[in-house]
């Protein structure tokens, strides 16, 4: 290996771990203002656990900066309790986020009963919207397998057409009609889904909108 070669490697590979290094969980700035209460609370109220403490510690050893241990318990245990409401718990299961154990103790019954809520609509309205994608594909390819037989019965016309080509034609053809064939048949089963999945939102919603 040349020299120009393993200069070329070594550049790489730096570019490499740098980028798997990952973004610092706080700034230079925010390691010296040392406000470890505030960041603190920041976090709790983000529901992350404390022990994102761990990555301060890491991003601040690099200018030789020891995070305050204590105040930042202080601020994440506020914060925590700000975010472990059953509002941010229903809201947490609503976009598909997943629990990290955060809330405990008293804080995390309520939070984790709204989480199922807010998770269940998330996953009927999931299925309702991949389902209803998959349907008008489906029936989207049907149209285009149309347009390309009728193309390919066009070309068959062709009075020169060599006999070889005229083959392949035929090929493409029955090609389409062994798939037209398959959506047609799996077409009943995603419409009976989707009925049954747009059946279960509105039990979800009806079930949530009682309470």
């Amino acid at each position: 290996m040349g020299a120009e070669m393993k200069r070329y490697l070594i550049v790489l590979i730096a570019l490499v771990l740098v980028g798997c290094a990952g973004k610092p969980t706080v700034s230079e700035n925010q390691c010296r203002a040392g406000d470890w209460q505030t960041i603190g609370y920041r976090d709790g109220a983000s529901g992350v656990t404390n022990t994102r403490i761990l990555s301060h510690q890491e991003a601040c050893g690099t200018f030789g900066i020891v995070p305050d241990r204590d105040s930042y318990l202080v601020g994440w245990q506020a914060g925590l309790e700000s975010f472990c409401t059953a509002d941010s718990g229903f809201n947490l299961g609503l976009r598909g986020a997943s629990l990290n154990g955060a809330c405990r103790d008293e804080l995390r019954e309520p939070f984790a009963s709204a989480y199922a809520d807010g998770h269940s609509l998330y996953v009927a309205r999931r299925d309702v919207r991949r389902l209803s994608q998959q349907l008008a594909s489906m029936e989207q390819r049907l149209v285009q397998i149309k347009q390309e037989m009728v193309g390919a019965a066009t070309a068959q016309l062709t009075p020169d057409l060599s006999l070889e080509e005229r083959l392949r034609l035929l090929t493409k053809i029955d090609s389409l009609a062994d798939e037209r064939a398959r959506i047609k048949s799996r077409l009943p089963i995603v419409e009976r889904s989707l009925v049954q999945a747009e059946d279960q939102l509105e039990s979800v919603d009806q079930s949530l909108a009682s309470r």
